[in-house]
């Protein structure tokens, strides 16, 4: 079983990998050397890009990269970080790489780091995780994530959550139920839901857009005991079109027709659905832990109101787990490579770097010591826990339920993940928007689509 534990969202520095100026949106970084990527050999001068660099939109955030960037860099004499404000986008990517305008490091999802192996868009990095003095500190499970078949590492695992319920604890009281006592199953669940439904407010909303719809319904699966892809012999095969992958739309379409107790409106996505639960015109969602800071700082909500719950259960005992990943661009020289490596190691896990963030997060009311799982066991993660500790300011008592939950934690489906929750999202719509859209239908043609469209040509 994996354990969860109070540990604050590791998107540590918003750390960076960079573009050369095909695109829009990028933004290199004032006072960093100005430098494009690569080595001068006249002055020994070395620069690496990274993606990530928080916008202008977010000074605080550029600020404290900008100073972590200045203490890397008086450090290192000589070597130098230029970021840029590109986010990893699967549509644009990869094109990008191949026509070699992509950082030297990139900040991307679990769900990317097999499909990068595979068609060696990464580079193997085993020899720099394993001289790091944390590396066996790594979680296992989470190292496979970037471990290919050839037993080596090709990237830095930086953030890791479980999915959640996030709910309003004042709807739970105004509703007659016990906010310290979250929904554990199915039936609790929808039965909570129902009961708090009413006068204006949802008991629960569910995203399904932009690849949202089949990212929970994956989520939903595991707390079924469900699996999406298996693989049989050398291939994969989609099975999320069985009885429990129908059990999980049957569930929501009874809550949405039968209960009533789902939003009105739909076709929501992860970033439409927050101000509806920071407004408390719903109860519940389900997300990552994370999502509690954007309830403070882009909502100015009162954290003392939220809580966390694991995700109700249905026969799994699972929930998905999901993350951040640093991997490096294979067309990069190895000086730069490992420039880029000592610098994602550096504003993400160098204990003094840690400390002044949090120092600086907690003076200006940012929260600090939200929940998450674990990237690290033992010695290593006890000195992170402590800093949490130490510069805590929130109501850490609301996420017990989350925190001491014993749920396995599953990582998302493997293979094609991104193009698979994208074939999913039409069925769970339908599901939320029509009265008599049926299940098995609907998983049976979206499960032969992928199959046919996406795994076959792939294994072929």
């Amino acid at each position: 079983m994996s354990r969860m534990q109070l540990y604050p969202r590791r998107r540590f520095i918003q750390d960076t990998a960079g573009v050369v100026t095909m695109l829009t949106g990028i933004e290199v970084l004032a006072g960093c050397g100005g430098l494009s990527a690569g080595s001068d050999a006249s002055n020994g001068e070395l620069s690496a890009t990274v993606s990530d660099m928080p916008p202008d939109s977010n000074k605080t955030g550029l600020q404290q990269f900008k100073d972590t960037v200045a203490l890397f860099e008086k450090q290192h004499p000589k070597q130098h970080i230029v970021g840029h404000t590109y986010k990893f986008d699967p549509t644009t990517y990869y094109a990008r790489l191949a026509a070699g305008q992509a950082e030297d490091a990139l900040l991307t999802y679990f769900t990317e780091p097999q499909y990068m192996i595979a068609h060696h868009y990464a580079s193997d990095i085993t020899n720099l995780m394993k001289s790091w003095q944390y590396f066996s500190s790594i979680d296992p499970n989470i190292l496979q994530i970037v471990t290919g078949p050839d037993q080596h590492i090709y990237g830095v695992p930086v953030s890791g959550y479980a999915l959640c319920i996030l709910y309003s604890r004042s709807l739970f009281k105004q509703a007659g139920l016990d906010p310290d006592k979250p929904p554990t199953t199915w039936d609790e669940f929808r039965g909570y839901a129902k009961q708090i439904a009413g006068k204006g407010v949802a008991g629960f909303a569910e995203t399904s857009t932009k690849n949202g719809g089949g990212w929970l319904f994956a989520n939903w699966m595991y707390t079924a005991g469900g699996e999406l892809e298996v693989k049989d012999g050398d291939r994969w095969k989609a099975v999320y079109n069985s009885d429990k992958g129908v059990a999980v739309l049957n569930l929501l379409k009874a809550m949405r027709f039968t209960d009533k107790s789902m939003t009105q409106e739909q076709l929501l996505d992860a970033d439409t659905i927050l101000p509806l639960i920071a407004n408390k015109k719903v109860a519940m969602i389900v997300t990552s832990p994370s999502r509690l800071a954007d309830l403070r700082v882009q909502y100015q909500a009162k954290l003392d109101d939220f809580g966390l719950a694991p995700m109700p259960q249905n026969g799994g005992n699972a929930a998905m787990s999901g993350g951040s990943i640093w991997v490096f661009n294979p067309k990069s020289k190895p000086d730069v490579i490992k420039l880029a490596y000592d610098w994602t190691i550096f504003s993400r896990f160098d204990l003094n770097v840690l400390d002044a963030k949090y120092a600086a997060q907690a003076k200006s009311n940012q929260p600090v010591g939200l929940p998450t799982n674990i990237i690290f066991k033992g010695a290593f993660q006890e000195k992170l826990d402590a800093l949490t500790r130490k510069y805590a300011n929130v109501p850490l008592q609301n996420y017990q339920p989350f925190v001491k939950s014993t749920l396995q934690l599953k990582a998302e489906p493997p293979k094609e993940t991104q193009k698979m929750y994208a074939g999913l999202d039409p069925v769970v719509q339908a599901i939320l928007t029509t009265f008599n859209a049926d299940p098995k239908p609907l998983l049976d043609q979206a499960a032969q689509q992928f199959q046919t469209q996406v795994l076959d040509k792939v294994q072929a």
